[in-house]
This record gives structure tokens, sequence and C-alpha cells, in this order.
């Protein structure tokens, strides 16, 4: 049994100000042939679930191209899409004779001139290999699930899971149903239901609360007869496209009505909590001053608006600004995007003092840049592996990184914007975030996985940017209304 396996992941955000581009792809982020399998194998990343899982069934996978883009961006420029999806698929073809095909996916993609540009992909490599042959994704479950998507696929399985601990048993879900389906094991078909919700990062969280409970029926409903597999999809909600929203998704072993009664009553159960996923924010200077005025540590402060796995451009100074007012007398970890000021940095030289003016270079209009005196303590090439349950394994490039000392303030400046899950960003250049009284990090709930076991308190702090999960605020223009929680 021969399988060809690729992909193509970035989540995009209607309302960031940097288009994605080739920016967005590092060097361990755009893989052709071996050296797909070369990077994955032995991580718990979806390649890794997917590598491990053909091995055990004496599969063979011909690798064909994998970007994937470890931070968020706006809409995915046109050439950059268009030139990445061609060549997945014309690698596709050229896997020769193959009984199915892999796809690790994300499934919050739009580009210029595809609203939903996962969806294209999907549609691009069926038009490729043929309406027959089995062809299998996995999917985030911010996920923005289309009828495309659900149409071109046989199946799509989604993370049970966020934070995201389960990508690589994901892989392992999706590679066995597609093994079986090739054997002619089962017949998946599959139903979709779209739900007029969309969901703040914050509370969409399968830890605990509503949330986790229609997750679990998920899980549930795959314990089932004739039920292959079940997802609940709470959507990436800066999306500004017609077609969006939350969705479940059922596959059943060739029972469509088992699929569309199953799917049903997990949406009714998905949209009668809606009203439950409000979040609990904390203002910036206020959960300063109560972390600092605390004994215990570290206090975990959660800038989610400039997450960049959300979106968000990385280079806030809301959360800096406050602490430099605080003027802390203990150790605080901060981090921010500015390419400059890494080379500032880097032409300074370690041991240095230099003053710079950092951040709000990308989104001015949320933040405004701030003047700063420090010393370089630390320069790196920026490149760590996490070693937390989200992506464990995975290399993480983040361009050329620079740690400025500002008073008890240590602020890791870095090239590119990068996943925030994992406490190595940090550890990685030096900086041990169990030895300080404040921890700043930028992502609404993943990074919960790896904080949570050593964090005193995790605070959401309600600063300005682009990734707000106050939804109301922002400038849906796009979407189709009513649309909760937009319209009440």
């Amino acid at each position: 049994m021969k399988i060809a396996v690729g992909g193509f992941a970035q989540e995009s955000h209607s309302f960031s100000p940097v288009p994605g581009s080739w920016a967005h792809f590092g060097p361990q982020e755009l893989l052709r042939g071996q050296t797909i399998f070369d990077k994955y194998a032995g991580t718990k990343a979806e390649m890794g679930g997917v590598l491990d899982t053909a091995r055990q069934h004496d599969v063979e996978l011909i690798p064909t191209l994998y970007a994937e883009a470890s931070a968020s961006a706006g809409h995915m420029v046109r050439d950059v899409f268009e030139t990445i999806r061609d060549e997945l698929v014309a690698q596709i073809r050229q896997a020769g004779p193959v009984d199915g095909v892999l796809l690790v996916l994300h499934g919050a993609m739009i580009a210029d001139g595809y609203a939903d540009a996962t969806g294209e992909i999907v549609r691009a490599v069926r038009a490729a290999i043929g309406p027959q042959l089995p062809l299998v994704g996995t999917l985030d479950l911010h996920a923005n699930v289309t009828e495309l998507m659900v149409r071109q696929a046989t199946a799509l399985i989604g993370y049970h899971t966020a934070p995201h601990v389960d990508m690589y048993e994901t892989a392992q879900r999706a590679t066995t149903l597609l093994i079986k389906t090739i054997a002619g094991q089962v017949h998946p078909v599959a139903a979709l239901r779209r739900i007029p919700m969309i969901l703040p990062g914050e509370t969409a969280r399968t830890t605990d609360g509503p949330y986790a409970e229609v997750v679990n029926m998920a899980k549930a409903l795959m314990q089932q007869p004739g039920v292959l597999d079940a997802s609940v999809f709470s959507v990436q909600p800066w999306l500004d496209v017609y077609d969006v929203g939350c969705t479940t998704l059922v596959v059943a072993d060739g029972d469509l009505a088992l699929a569309e009664q199953a799917v049903a009553r997990l949406a009714a159960e998905f949209w009668t909590r809606r009203h439950d996923f409000d979040v609990q924010l904390t203002p910036t200077a206020e959960a300063i001053q109560r972390a600092l005025a605390s004994d215990s540590h570290p206090f975990v402060l959660a800038d989610s608006a400039d997450s960049p796995t959300s979106g968000a451009p990385g280079d806030s100074t809301v959360v800096l600004r406050a602490l430099l007012e605080a003027q802390p007398q203990q150790d605080c970890l901060h981090n921010i995007v500015d390419p400059a000021v890494v080379a500032q940095l880097i032409e300074a030289g370690v041991g240095q003092e230099v003053t710079v003016t950092v951040g709000a270079t990308l989104a001015p209009a949320f933040y405004q840049p701030v003047t700063v005196t420090g010393r370089v303590k630390l320069l790196a090439d920026g490149d760590f592996v996490q070693k937390g349950p989200g992506f464990h394994g995975a290399v993480v490039s983040r361009g050329r990184t620079g740690v400025l000392k500002i008073g008890h303030i240590y602020l890791v400046v870095m090239e590119r914007p990068c996943r925030q899950w994992d406490p190595e960003l940090y550890r990685s250049v030096g900086l041990e975030p169990q030895d300080a009284q404040i921890v700043v990090v930028k992502s609404p709930a993943a990074f919960r996985a790896a904080y949570a076991p050593l964090a005193a308190e995790i605070l959401i702090v309600d600063a300005t940017g682009v990734a707000s999960p106050n939804l109301r605020a922002l400038p849906f223009r796009h979407v189709r209304r009513p649309l909760y929680p937009l319209d009440q």
C-alpha cells in the first residue's frame, strides 16, 4: 500500500496588517521530499503521527511538499498561495500510482481571491487524483470547515484538544482511517452542520468549560457502532469572510443518515451553550500590580490580543509600556517582534548598553513605539525546540534574537513572530520562567498546556490588538449576519 503525504497549514487573520508571504515560512517550515520525514521523525507533531502509524501498518509513504507557518498572518498573498498549491499538486502527481492521499491541513486559511483557501487546496488535489482515490485530511479545531472541503475529501479529522496536545493522535486517527478505507474495511461518509457563531480562543478550550463538554460528546459518539469519527470546530474567529462559523462534523461508515442525526445533535448542544463563552479580562495595569504584590510566582500574563498564532504581528507595546511604568523590582520576562532592533542589538554586541525604539512597526493603529535603554544580555540564532506537550520536538524558527535587560525587565526581541506555547521561547535564551515574577505570553489558550503546571496564576490582560477577544469591537464587514456574538 502506498500513500502520498503532504500539506499546507497556515492560519489567516482578516484584521492582521501583515499579509501572509514567503517570510512566514522559515527554513524548517517549507519542506520537500525526504526532508519532511527527517524533520518530523520522532516528534509528537502531526507528521510524526503519520510516520509512526504508517510504519505500524507497513505502509509506504511518498513525501511530497509540506508548508507550515508557525505564525498566522493576514490574507495569503495570491502568488505565494498559488505557487505552494501548484507545487503540492505537482508533487502528488509525480508520486506515481498511489492508493490514497493524506493531507496535513489547518483549515482556516484565506488568500487573495480565495475566501476558502483550504477548500481550494483540497479541490485542486482532488482534481489531480480523480474522484475515486481516498483523500483524508487533518484539521486544527480552529478550522473554518466548509461544504467544499467536506465534498472534496473522503474524510476530515479534527483535533480534540485546545490547548493543542493531540496533533499526533489526530494524525494517527486520520492515517488509520485512510488505511482502512484503502483496504475496503470502512466506507466513510461525512455530515457537516454549520452554526452561526464564532468564539474567542480564550474560552474555547477543552480543559474545562462549555467547549470541553461538547468535544467530550463528540468523543463519546466515536464509541457508537457505525461512527468512524467526530469533530467540533470552534473556528478561527477573526476571519471576515461570508461563509464563516463554528461547525460539527461526523464521519460514519456508509450510513449518511446516522452521520446527519449525530451531527445535528452535536450542533444543537454547541449552540445552546453560546452564552457561556464570554471572556474574563483583567486590565493590564491591574494585572501587573496584582502580580508584583504577590508572594507567589510566576504570574503568567496572556496578551492574547497580540498572539502570533492568532494572526497578530507580535509587536505590541501595550504590556511593555505598563511594565516600564510599574518599575518592577522583580524579574519580568517579555517578548516582541522587531527585526530592526535585533539588528541594532547585534551591532552593539553583548554587554553593551543601547537605547532603542522598539515595537509598533506593524500595527501602529493599535499601539505606539516605546524608547528604552538597556544592556544587551545575549544574542542567538533564534531557533528552539518545543519541549512541552504541544508540537513536542518541533523546531521553531523566530529568526535572529536578542535579549535586552531593562532594569528587571528581560525583553526577548526577535526577527519573526512565532508560536508562543512553550517556555522554551525563554529558556532557549537563558531565561527561566519559574524564577520570574511575571512571564508574558502571546497566546489565547494553547500556552496553558505547558505554562499552567508552573504558573502561580494565569491572567488574560485586556490589551488592544488585532486578535482581541472582544469580537464585537472589530470591524467585521463581510460575514453573513446574524452571527453570534456580533448579533445578540
